[in-house]
């Protein structure tokens, strides 16, 4: 009988037995309590098939999923005949017809059941019982100190891929979402070196002159004393003129005092020479109404137009409580944008109280605030470091123990709050969403031409075919592939795809053979075969180039000169010479000899590559090996096809030429992606679109969708739980979903940017 029982500590435990023995598409029977934890009675998908459906007769023939070769000798050489595939399929196991009466009641009565426990457990990894992954990672996060609304933003749609993670990779995971939106200086010698007037502000006792002198010393250490000089305004604190004082003549630096309401610019004026100028001001409560007169004062620079303008770096108390934190940004940016610029970055002071940093990290990143210094003592220069956004999220998540004021769950909202919590629901929107364009600019390349092509689409048709030229230009895309080196041309069919006016574009890969988003148009390079490939070489000069098909004499013999790699794919009715004979490739596969099982990604499906090799040749005399691929999906055995390659006969570059074939393997579907983007992109335009530019963007869109899907590493992962969630609802993860998504993403992209210039 084939129905199965599975026992497991946990639900989560029992279904995991399910789908690795049964796959994701199992028929669960039933499910129920048992002393040994939970019992789950399972039956394949196939198996409910053929049990299901009517008995076929004896003599109907049997299925098979591709035609079997011709038995029979090949001729001399010693070649043995081929295996008789009737026999072999007639060999499967047999399904024994089961009375589904008998189960019928309880499978109605537990169907309901079911489907509440597979949603239950749809994001439970192992663990306790009532005790999700999501559920100990808020709980962390609560731990640290980070407050409700950004956890809820965090953990709202976590990837598919934490459902069978450890809790030591969901913790990278986490980590990774917050240093993704932790902005910081990346450059402080950009920063020393360029100067500029800079003004520490924030409320009173906060570290604003250490501060000052531990900036003012760190310029000195890299440029020397004279090109910086010290102001303060602050008149109100007795002995606070004298303190920077103190610390300016240790330092061999100007100092410069004001009353707090004196105006700058003069002051300014006669500071030009100075590289930098860094100003103490006055502390104030974020709740004293004089706070907007003066952040107004730092703003006013009327000392002529080429007064340098005044950048406000706002000082915050990492030991403060975040209801507090919240109040100071919240007023001194409201401040500073009515004084003419938003706070230019902030500074951490205090780190070493603080028992958490999760509050003042979490209103850095809901803020937008760069983080440029972390204060941690009241040496000087010594206790100042430059903000390491890995780091401090590591400081913040590694806080011992449970804080007493962390709370158990997120409160909802009162409907009071809707409105407010709208607005900050899209901002945590708008956060995600730079995330996933910032990994995706870093990590694809091409990527940013992309970008650059998308916002055409809404241009005049005039418009459009007047900046396609630039798009296509080889040196200008060529600069948007540099992350990242072009290894290999993935080259389409001549003719068109189906259904469409176009060829495929030739596409770029990487190293580890996934797609760029770097597409060459098929029109707009030379005629022939030959003269292609010799484009290719003389404009980027890959190393590899998998081709549709069996390249001909001209193309061998210049791909051979140059020293270029190639691999082709063959077709079951390809000929080739095998023991002095012509023979179709499917003919010969039974002979060929085993050389490696690898796993690859074939259409949305985790696979399993079994590849065999035999030595043949060509009617022009070239020696070949000819490749022969089983693929069968990993979780269930099921066979997916047949595949067959060309290469040349290289025993040293074996490894590479098999990396080769999972790579185009992994792009099959690339055609069909592409069509479906151009139509798509075509269907929500609203203008005439220029078929060049329609083509680029397409093809673009689709290879970014197949490296996403193929990607393994944690960057996709990130962003493709991002891609997938802004489709809505639960769809399975593929390469068309991950299309639409993507097109989805880029749109949200320019609505962000339409309101953000409204």
């Amino acid at each position: 009988m084939s129905v199965k029982r599975f026992v497991g500590v946990t639900s989560r435990d029992a279904m995991r037995q399910v789908r690795a023995a049964l796959g994701d598409d199992a028929l669960i029977l039933s499910n129920r309590r048992v002393p040994e934890g939970i019992e789950i009675l399972a039956l394949a998908d196939e198996e409910h098939g053929r049990m299901t459906a009517p008995a076929p007769s004896v003599e109907a023939p049997v299925e098979r999923p591709f035609p079997a070769p011709p038995a029979g000798s090949l001729g001399g050489g010693g070649i043995p005949k081929a295996t008789d595939l009737d026999s072999e399929m007639s060999s499967g196991v047999q399904a024994v017809p089961v009375d589904f009466a008998a189960f019928s009641e309880r499978v109605l009565g537990e169907m309901q059941d079911l489907r509440t426990l597979l949603a239950s457990q749809a994001h439970k990894p192992a663990g306790p019982e009532g005790d999700t992954l999501v559920d100990r990672l808020r709980q962390r996060l609560y731990a640290a100190g980070f407050g409700v609304r950004l956890v809820q933003e965090l953990l709202e749609t976590p990837p598919t891929e934490l459902l069978t993670a450890s809790d030591e990779q969901a913790q990278a995971w986490l980590a990774r979402q917050l240093s993704s939106r932790l902005a910081v200086l990346d450059d402080e010698a950009g920063l020393l070196d360029a100067g500029g007037v800079f003004a520490l502000v924030g409320p009173t006792g906060i570290g604003k002159t250490t501060t000052t002198a531990k900036l003012a010393a760190r310029y000195v250490m890299r440029h020397g004393g004279n090109g910086v000089a010290l102001v303060t305004t602050d008149s109100y604190r007795i002995g606070a003129h004298e303190q920077l004082r103190i610390y300016a003549r240790l330092l061999g630096i100007e100092v410069h005092a004001l009353e707090a309401d004196a105006p700058l610019g003069d002051l300014l004026s006669r500071l030009a020479d100075k590289r930098l100028v860094i100003i103490d001001t006055v502390g104030m409560s974020q709740r004293d109404q004089r706070l907007v007169g003066q952040i107004a004062m730092l703003g006013d620079t009327s000392g002529g137009a080429e007064q340098r303008p005044i950048r406000r770096l706002l000082l915050l108390n990492a030991a403060s409580h975040g209801d507090t934190l919240e109040e100071v940004v919240d007023t001194y940016q409201r401040a500073s944008l009515a004084a003419g610029a938003p706070l230019y970055g902030a500074i951490l002071t205090k780190v070493d109280e603080a028992p958490r940093l999760g509050a003042v990290l979490d209103i850095a990143i809901r803020h937008g605030l760069c983080l440029h210094y972390v204060s941690h003592g009241q040496q000087v220069p010594e206790d100042l470091r430059l903000a390491e956004r890995d780091a401090l999220v590591q400081q913040a998540l590694s806080a011992a123990g449970q804080s007493s004021f962390a709370i158990d769950m997120p409160v909802a909202p009162s409907s009071g709050q809707r409105i407010q919590a709208l607005s900050r629901g899209l901002l945590g929107q708008g956060r995600a969403l730079a995330s996933t364009l910032a990994n995706l600019r870093r990590e694809i390349a091409g990527f940013a031409l992309l970008e650059e092509a998308w916002p055409l689409l809404g241009y005049p048709l005039e418009q459009q075919r007047a900046r396609v030229p630039g798009l296509v230009n080889t040196d200008h895309r060529l600069q948007h592939g540099q992350q990242e080196s072009l290894h290999a041309l993935l080259w389409g069919r001549s003719k068109t795809v189906s259904g469409m006016d176009w060829a495929m574009p030739a596409v770029s890969l990487n190293t580890a053979g996934h797609a760029q988003a770097m597409p060459w148009l098929a029109h707009l390079l030379p005629a022939g075969e030959a003269e292609r490939l010799m484009w290719a070489e003389a404009e980027l000069g890959p190393a590899w180039h998998l081709l549709p098909s069996c390249p001909g004499v001209l193309a061998r013999d210049m791909l051979d000169n140059l020293g270029m790699a190639w691999l082709a794919i063959g077709q079951a009715n390809s000929r080739v010479i095998a023991a002095g004979e012509r023979h179709a490739l499917a003919n010969l596969n039974v002979h060929a000899d085993s050389r490696a099982h690898l796993t690859c990604r074939y259409r949305g499906r985790d696979s399993r590559l079994e590849l065999s090799r035999l030595a043949v040749g060509l009617n022009d005399g070239e020696r070949l090996h000819a490749w022969f691929g089983t693929l069968s999906e990993t979780e269930t055995g099921r066979q997916l096809g047949q595949r067959y390659w060309l290469a040349p006969r290289d025993d040293a570059r074996e490894q590479t030429i098999m990396k080769a074939m999972v790579s185009q393997l992994g792009h099959d579907d690339l055609p069909l992606l592409t069509r479906r983007a151009w139509r798509m992109v075509g269907e929500a335009s609203r203008t005439p679109l220029d078929p060049e530019l329609q083509l680029l963007v397409a093809a673009s869109l689709a290879a970014v969708a197949s490296r996403l899907d193929q990607e393994s590493a944690d960057w996709a992962m990130d962003v493709r739980a991002h891609v997938m969630a802004v489709l809505g609802g639960r769809r399975a993860r593929s390469s068309t979903a991950l299309l639409e998504g993507l097109i989805n993403v880029l749109t949200a992209r320019d609505a962000f940017r339409l309101v953000g210039a409204q």
